[in-house]
């Protein structure tokens, strides 16, 4: 994030975010931008000044609905996702559980989606604010359902009893991570099906 994106923390800061009521169009209009921008200058060059022109927006405005910058960040990419409906309990197990990573997968395979998703990540871990929203999402959308799933297969006798829901996204999501960050490589099509069984193998009782 560039500097000249800083603003510094006042007694007026919540007065400034105080304004007119985000119209639909305009919101997708700056998250749009904010993807965009992510997309082409990842986390380090992330300028809120090119996303309030590229969306026709006041930067005071994109301040008065974000917190931060990182928080506009994290929202465009999680604005990717939608709202996927979750496969029913007679699914097969591991597309219930794959289920949980493919949003992910196809959001950082989707054009410069691998780009844009790293600096959310990166500004995640930059910023508290953006973090806790991360985290919450992460927690609704994956590691709820995740335990619910592997709760049932506990009581069936297919999973060991004494496992761990924080090994368990860790596993099936760390290798995601990994690439993203550190390999910067790609995602193949097949790594969701891989990482569930990863997963399950690990927390076998056998």
């Amino acid at each position: 994030m560039e500097d000249s994106d800083l603003i510094p923390p006042d007694d007026d800061t919540e007065k400034r975010r105080v304004g007119p009521k985000r119209s639909e169009a305009s919101t997708r209009a700056v998250l749009e931008a904010a993807y965009r921008e992510m997309s082409e200058h990842g986390w380090r060059g992330f300028s809120v000044d090119r996303v309030a022109k590229n969306a026709k927006a006041s930067k005071q405005t994109i301040y008065r609905w974000w917190k931060s910058a990182a928080c506009l960040a994290v929202d465009a990419a999680l604005g990717t996702l939608g709202d996927a409906k979750a496969p029913s309990a007679s699914t097969d197990v591991r597309d219930r559980i794959a289920a949980l990573i493919d949003p992910i997968l196809v959001a950082v395979r989707t054009g410069d989606g691998a780009h844009a998703w790293r600096a959310a990540l990166l500004a995640a871990a930059d910023d508290q604010d953006a973090g806790e929203t991360f985290r919450a999402w992460f927690s609704e959308r994956v590691k709820i359902p995740l335990r619910h799933i592997l709760a049932e297969l506990a009581l069936k006798g297919t999973l060991r009893r004494d496992w761990d829901i924080d090994l368990a996204t860790e596993l099936l999501f760390g290798p995601v991570w990994h690439r993203l960050i550190a390999m910067r490589g790609p995602v193949p099509e097949s790594y969701s099906r891989r990482l569930v069984e990863s997963v399950l193998k690990a927390l076998s009782p056998n």
